[in-house]
């Protein structure tokens, strides 16, 4: 007898009473299924990692090239209304450097800010430079130049030049959790009076981070949302996708291969669930079919199905870059047919439950351009079948509830001709 059971359905009344299932390895042995191999489980962090490198672009505000000290020319890599810049030799910095002046803000905000790029959300970032006091004298120069430093996420630190000096402090240092991916780090001018060239110098910016852990507990359905940025500005996810789709070489995909893992997704029920309502084992092979499917976060979380689309240039990048961090190519389906030696004992309930094998693939694509200020970065997770880690299938067994006891026993329409276990008549009971 047969008659299929939903996941939820045998999950749950699998804990009713019922004895404990066989493993993939004890049903190996006993019924002579051939099984997935068990698959090396993803490494999981379990200390902190120790402070890497942040790039800070042009951190030495030497580009683009100097016409004369205190050049307003745009500064490459950070969004600033009114750079200033001094020359080495007029910043007088130990290291032969230029000096960025946060002019006062008697009239504009003159922050300068720059998101720094391969950070994650819940990093620790520390910042570290240099500063000095500009063009000063009498009081302003004997209280110092007062500023601010701020990254996303993290509180704004107060910070005074040294008082009455003009000598260089080296190696200030702010530290703060980062509240988003790429934060942004901001320093500003709070100096309101006196003249617009009396203000903070600032040099040497360098930055380092301690990744946050690996977070396994995100579900395939729920992945975290897709970021876009140009330059230092967010931009909305689809154009950023569009730019990138638009021609093939627009963009590359990298992986990055520390939040890149495999794993075995939540074993679920697949087939019928037989009930053998005999005195007597029953013994058959039962052919099993599964499936699977890759998602997206363009898909779940922006409706952009330009991923899976085995013809769009987004795929392509995607899966170049796939290939370059792994073994084996993408997977976005997958279908395995398997036959199971099924071995029921009388009075038992048996089905067969698979547990995929999956890959979480988390990096970025990056637009092809020189200039950091045009270039196009768009965060996409996906998750798929694995071709790393097998599959494992299961048969389990136990014994029937009250309820499927009272079914077993109750009449029934039989049917005319003798049916075996191969060939199980789905029709008979016609009064379900």
């Amino acid at each position: 007898m047969t008659r299929p059971r939903s996941l939820q359905h045998r999950t749950a009344r699998a804990s009713v009473g019922r004895r404990p299932a066989f493993t993939a390895t004890v049903f190996a042995a006993v019924a002579g299924t051939v099984l997935a191999a068990a698959a090396t489980t993803a490494p999981t962090a379990t200390a902190a990692e120790p402070a890497r490198s942040v790039p800070v672009i042009n951190g030495d505000f030497t580009e683009p090239s100097f016409t004369a000290s205190g050049s307003g020319d745009k500064l490459r890599g950070w969004t600033v209304q009114y750079p200033y810049r001094l020359l080495p030799a007029d910043a007088a910095h130990p290291d032969n450097l230029p000096a960025l002046l946060l002019r006062n803000k008697r009239a504009t905000d003159q922050s300068v800010s720059q998101r720094l790029r391969g950070v994650r959300t819940g990093a620790k970032v520390t910042i570290t430079f240099d500063d000095n006091t500009g063009a000063c004298t009498g009081a302003q120069l004997a209280n110092g130049q007062p500023y601010t430093l701020q990254g996303s996420g993290g509180p704004q630190q107060k910070i005074t030049t040294d008082p009455g000096s003009t000598d260089w402090h080296r190696g200030r240092t702010y530290t703060f959790t980062a509240g988003e991916n790429e934060p942004l780090i901001t320093f500003a001018s709070t100096q309101t009076t006196g003249r617009w060239e009396c203000g903070p110098l600032i040099a040497k910016v360098r930055a380092t981070h301690v990744p946050p852990l690996v977070d396994k507990t995100v579900p395939k359905n729920r992945l975290p949302a897709p970021e876009a940025f140009e330059g230092n500005n967010r931009i909305d996810t689809r154009t950023a996708a569009d730019h990138c789709a638009s021609a093939r070489n627009n963009c590359t995909y990298t992986v990055d291969s520390t939040y890149s893992y495999t794993y075995y997704d939540k074993a679920r029920i697949i087939g019928e669930t037989y009930l053998n309502c005999t005195r007597n084992t029953v013994e058959h092979d039962r052919p099993v079919r599964f499936t699977g499917r890759s998602q997206d976060n363009l898909s779940q979380q922006a409706g952009i199905d330009r991923l899976p689309n085995l013809k769009d240039n987004l795929n392509q990048q995607f899966e170049t870059g796939v290939t370059k961090s792994s073994s084996e190519p993408w997977r976005w389906t997958t279908t395995a047919d398997r036959k199971i030696h099924e071995i029921i004992e009388a009075g038992e309930a048996s089905w067969i439950e698979a547990q995929p094998g999956r890959q979480r693939t988390d990096g970025w694509f990056t637009s092809d351009t020189d200039d950091p200020d045009k270039q196009i970065r768009l965060y996409v997770v996906a998750d798929g079948p694995s071709p790393l880690v097998p599959d494992r299938i299961y048969q389990r067994t136990g014994p029937m509830t009250s309820a499927e006891q009272q079914r077993c026993r109750s009449d029934r329409p039989t049917a005319p001709t003798p049916v075996d276990a191969d060939a199980p008549a789905s029709a008979t009971d016609r009064d379900d």
